[in-house]
């Protein structure tokens, strides 16, 4: 009896699988294709074969299936390293302190606006 397996997200996202088990695996590993510029080096020693982790959708506990029977997995992606990590934290402060920047300068414009036009609410969120 087989079992059918379908995948969601990353790179086999919507590929069905049947497996000769009756019972789906908890993680599934699929090998990626090496890049084209790997395939065309001069090194002598191949490259380590990079896989997609897949793991099944749950749904309170059980595993998830779809519409016509096929249990759901979930493409896990990998941790971010340290260095991902610093360069996500640094861009997330360089965009909050431009929005706070933006907002200082709309205040500052509607503060300009108030002193034309009194009767405009104190606030432009006000509006």
């Amino acid at each position: 009896m087989s079992v059918e397996i379908r995948f969601v997200g990353g790179p086999a996202d919507g590929r069905t699988y049947a497996i000769p088990d009756s019972v789906p695996p908890p993680l599934y590993l699929i090998p990626l294709a090496p890049p084209i510029s790997e395939l065309f080096s001069s090194s002598l020693e191949p490259s380590p074969i990079e896989k997609a982790e897949y793991e099944p959708l749950r749904n309170q506990g059980l595993p998830r299936r779809a519409d016509d029977g096929a249990y759901l997995y979930q493409h896990r992606v990998a941790p971010l390293s340290a260095e991902e990590q610093e360069a996500l934290a640094r861009q997330r402060a360089e965009r909050q302190a431009a929005e706070e920047r933006r907002q200082a300068e709309l205040d500052e414009a509607w503060q300009e606006i108030r002193r034309e036009r009194p009767e405009y609410p104190e606030s432009w969120r006000d509006l």
